[in-house]
């Protein structure tokens, strides 16, 4: 049952035609060690000096902070930087702080990704004949396998020895579960896909969609390695990236070559712009309220839920109809029944007819 909530618990992706919908030039001489986005659909992009934030449709990085010697980084509500000695560190995007420190020093890692497990953040880090999952505090699991690259499927969860996790190794991947973070050795994996030519990346998006990048076209493939469709693409460079932006299923390929990001969405997306955006809350972490702030470009009947990791209603904090304009609900961190809940990660969900849209917050006292 809680496989079922991974695959259907979020939006499906309208497999529709997809069309190039913007492009963004880096500028000139820049050096991107790595990219990624976060939750809000911001792409933060990891160069030789700095770190660098895209937000919605700005076509102009802003800098956020000069950091010397970063190398990876992984990205939810917070930033998550490693650096050419292998330590990690956390910077919280809100506040534009200077990275803080993570106890935990890392092993060679070329690849790292940040996943929720027991109400608390797990890294999973790609290391030389190994993945290596990691709390804050020490590392918890390894799994001895060769892998160019993985993919989690964000926001999912990884509690659930049935959430999968996918590798990248010679043109194959497989597709990991049976285990979790805290017995690691129970994880198998099983060939989904196999390529004869060069796979330059691969992403999954939140419904569990994999997207496999190769130098002229993008294959997608359902969680069980089942063909959905071709999408073709201009030609790429040999280091191309593929990212997928949670709040709308757009995919993003990075071109380091010529250092463009070119944004693809699907043309079943509504041409006037987005009847639905949900944005995130504040403040978050969520001590005893936050408050939630919604827009609509047209009148909708609605309703938005909170639900707990697993998938599970905790409180309807919003149903009836509303007009076209931005609206904001108070939620007061409790369930149905008026009682606080306890600390952990939650999501909130608006629905109608229109669509879905998903957000994730914390609750932390």
């Amino acid at each position: 049952m809680k496989k079922l909530f991974v695959v259907l618990f979020f939006t499906c992706l309208a497999l529709g035609d997809w069309q190039q919908s913007g492009e963004i030039i880096l500028p000139k001489g820049i050096q991107v060690n790595d990219l990624t986005t976060n939750y809000s659909g911001e792409i933060w992009i990891l160069s030789a000096s700095s770190i660098l934030k895209l937000e919605g449709t700005s076509k102009s990085p802003l800098l956020v902070q000069e950091i010397q010697g970063g190398k990876i980084l992984a990205a939810d509500d917070y930033i998550y930087i490693v650096d050419n000695l292998n330590r990690l560190s956390m910077l919280d995007p809100a506040r534009e702080d200077l990275a803080q420190p993570i106890k935990t020093t890392l092993n060679s890692p070329n690849q790292i990704s940040v996943a929720t497990a027991d109400n608390k953040r797990i890294f999973i880090t790609l290391e030389p004949e190994q993945l290596t999952f990691v709390t804050e505090e020490k590392i918890v699991g390894t799994i001895s396998t060769r892998a160019d690259k993985f993919s989690i499927i964000p926001a999912a969860n990884y509690s659930s020895t049935e959430t999968p996790f996918f590798t990248l190794d010679n043109n194959r991947i497989y597709s990991w579960s049976g285990g979790t973070y805290i017995n690691t050795e129970n994880y198998t994996g099983e060939l989904l896909y196999s390529a004869s030519q060069n796979i330059l990346d691969f992403t999954a998006d939140q419904s569990g969609n994999l997207f496999v990048l190769f130098s002229d076209s993008i294959v997608v493939l359902n969680t069980d390695g089942n063909f959905k469709r071709k999408i073709d693409i201009t030609h790429l460079s040999p280091n191309s990236k593929i990212l997928n932006n949670p709040t709308n299923n757009n995919l993003i390929l990075f071109d380091q070559l010529d250092k463009t990001l070119k944004i693809l969405s699907s043309v079943s997306r509504d041409e006037k712009g987005d009847i639905i955006v949900l944005n995130k809350n504040t403040p978050n972490p969520v001590d005893n309220y936050t408050k939630i702030e919604f827009t609509i470009n047209q009148p909708l009947s609605l309703t938005i839920t909170v639900y707990n990791l697993i998938g599970e209603p905790v409180k309807v904090i919003a149903r009836g109809y509303y007009p076209k304009g931005t609206h904001q609900i108070i939620w007061n961190a409790d369930d149905e029944s008026g009682h606080l809940v306890p600390n952990g990660v939650y999501f909130y969900r608006l629905e109608s007819i229109k669509g879905v849209a998903i957000r994730q917050l914390i609750v932390l006292r």
